[in-house]
C-alpha cells in the first residue's frame, strides 16, 4: 500500500492526483492510501511565475508535518507563467519522496490567456476573469478532454517521471 499525503481539498486535485500516481506506478485506485488537508501557499491567491513554484514546495512542507510516516508528499499550485510575451495557466506539482529525501516536480500543458487581459487576472484572479468571459467551469473553456484533473495527473506523472531519473 502506497501512503500519500496531499496538501489541498480540492476533489478535482485530488483525483488527478490518484490518477497520476495509479497510472505512474500501475496500481490498481484500491492500493493507495491518500490523506488529505488543505495547507496555505504563501503566495498570493493568483500566483506568478516562481510564486506557483514557491507555492507548491510551501504545500508540500506544510503537509508534512500534518501526516508523518507517508511514502509520498504532494502538492498542486495552479499558476501564470510567462514565455516570449505569452501567458499561461499552468498546474505545478511538487512531490516529496521520503525515502529519497528529495523533490520532484512535473507541469501540465498550459493554455494561454490573452495579454491584454493578464492585468484584470492580475488584479483579481483567474477564476474571477472567466466567470466575467461567462465560463463557470474550466470544461467550457477546455472542453471535456481537458480537464483540471487530467491536467494534474499529467502534471503528477511527470513529477514522478521525474524523480525516476534522480533515483535511477
Amino acid at each position: 500500500m502506497l501512503k500519500v499525503a496531499i496538501a489541498t481539498a480540492s476533489t478535482e486535485k485530488i483525483k488527478g492526483i490518484k490518477e497520476g500516481i495509479s497510472r505512474f506506478y500501475h496500481l490498481e485506485q484500491t492500493e493507495v492510501e491518500l490523506y488529505s488537508k488543505s495547507t496555505e501557499s504563501g503566495v498570493p491567491r493568483q500566483p506568478f511565475g516562481d510564486e506557483t513554484y514557491e507555492g507548491a514546495i510551501n504545500r508540500v512542507n506544510g503537509i508534512k508535518k500534518e501526516f508523518p510516516g507517508m511514502d509520498l508528499y504532494i502538492s498542486c499550485e495552479a499558476g501564470i507563467e510567462n514565455a516570449f510575451g505569452q501567458y499561461f495557466n499552468v498546474q505545478i506539482v511538487c512531490i516529496f519522496e521520503t525515502k529519497s529525501q528529495m523533490y520532484f516536480w512535473g507541469k501540465s500543458s498550459g493554455w494561454s490567456i490573452p495579454t491584454e487581459d493578464i492585468e484584470i487576472i492580475k488584479s483579481n484572479t483567474l477564476d474571477t476573469y472567466l466567470r466575467r468571459k461567462g465560463i463557470s467551469c474550466i470544461e467550457e473553456l477546455l472542453g471535456t478532454s481537458n480537464s483540471r484533473s487530467l491536467a494534474v495527473a499529467q502534471a503528477t506523472e511527470l513529477a514522478l517521471a521525474s524523480g525516476r531519473l534522480r533515483n535511477n
